[in-house]
């Protein structure tokens, strides 16, 4: 297995290989959230507020989840925090992620016509495992940051490096990650500044045992899904 690390800065291409992307903080982690519900069947992707029209479904059948301001959203909103979506009920709803830097970052690795793979600190061990049983031949780890500038947010990296650890078999010191997305600066200001974003940082550097793979489809250039894998 031939792994690499990208940024989506310049395009690139993979096909038949797997693109990996991390979003920690906080839409691949949101995406786990949604998808270890039994209901969630799957979620929809709009890759900017302007490619909501592009999907096929109408205001009263999504939610959009989005930290994007909620006012520029007809129908139901909510943001984009795993913490809050864990607690939301969504009914027959489907949600869709529109949002700064994860949404967009899925669609530019669908460009590259490798396979699309989510991954956070909660699924990143069944990431893991099912790219190992998949025997692909390459790999490109994918670290969204600011999408706009390029970037780099420590949690991204260091999911980045987690996962690249466990697939040439070592073990991932992730108390030691944790502890240092936790004292960063800019994690620090989010927590006191944004209300109950300390509880989506505690959703987000936790392992869940029963995670499934989660996997982009992209349906054109704006839009797509997660399904599981």
């Amino acid at each position: 297995m031939r792994l690499q690390r990208r940024r989506p800065v310049e395009p690139f291409s993979l096909p038949g290989g797997t693109v990996v992307v991390m979003d920690v903080l906080r839409m691949t982690t949101t995406a786990a959230v949604l998808m270890s519900r039994p209901s969630c069947a799957g979620v929809a992707v709009a890759g900017t507020p302007s490619d909501l029209q592009r999907l096929s479904l109408s205001v009263a059948d999504r939610v959009v989840v989005s930290e994007l301001d909620g006012s520029s959203f007809p129908g139901s909103w909510v943001d984009n925090s795993p913490a809050r979506v864990a607690r939301m009920s969504f009914g027959e709803r489907t949600p869709v992620l529109v949002t700064t830097n994860g949404t967009r970052t899925l669609l530019f690795a669908a460009a590259s016509q490798g396979d699309v793979l989510l991954a956070s600190f909660r699924d990143l061990r069944a990431v893991a495992r099912h790219i190992a049983e998949s025997a692909t031949p390459k790999v490109a780890l994918l670290p969204a940051g600011h999408f706009e500038t390029g970037e780099a947010r420590m949690e991204d990296d260091l999911c980045a490096d987690a996962l690249e650890s466990l697939l040439t078999g070592e073990e991932p010191d992730l108390a030691a990650y944790s502890a240092r997305i936790r004292s960063d600066a800019r994690v620090r200001r989010r927590v006191l500044n944004e209300p109950g974003f300390s509880d989506d940082l505690d959703l987000a550097l936790e392992e869940d045992p029963g995670a499934q793979v989660l996997r982009f489809h992209p349906l054109d250039n704006g839009t797509g899904r997660i399904l599981r894998a």
